[in-house]
């Protein structure tokens, strides 16, 4: 692997892990929570593997249609983009690198807007800038 690709491939490892951190968060804040591994572990490894299972699951929690879509259209990013991320990381192919970051940049201002809807779910508080 050249030094600016596995520059690149640490910077969006980087990527991934600010957007698991906001999943984590989101997910504990579900009505039924759903863990993930915390700790020393691997994105990849240990963490991708809990969130495809997360989204095979979080259509069965009881809240309205709009927050689980938002939910799995997180999930579904997050997933995606790690998987883009091995992709460059085994390849090198810029597109990959490239789609796993549109898919960070899609994907967190989703997860933002369900963690304000499970944390606030009337509405009551103002809108943070």
């Amino acid at each position: 692997m050249s030094d600016s690709q596995e520059a690149r491939t640490d910077d969006l490892m980087r990527r991934l892990a600010h957007f698991a951190h906001g999943i984590d968060i989101a997910m504990t804040a579900l009505p039924i929570p759903i863990a993930l591994p915390t700790g020393e572990i691997s994105l990849i490894g240990d963490y991708l593997p809990a969130i495809i299972r997360a989204y095979e699951i979080v259509d069965e929690q009881p809240l309205p249609g709009e927050q689980v879509a938002m939910a799995v259209t997180a999930l579904l990013h997050w997933i995606t983009a790690a998987e883009l991320a091995l992709g460059y990381a085994i390849s090198g192919a810029d597109h990959r690198a490239d789609g796993a970051v549109l898919n960070c940049l899609l994907g967190e201002p989703i997860l933002a807007d369900l963690m304000e809807a499970l944390i606030d779910p009337e509405g009551s508080e103002p809108p943070q800038d």
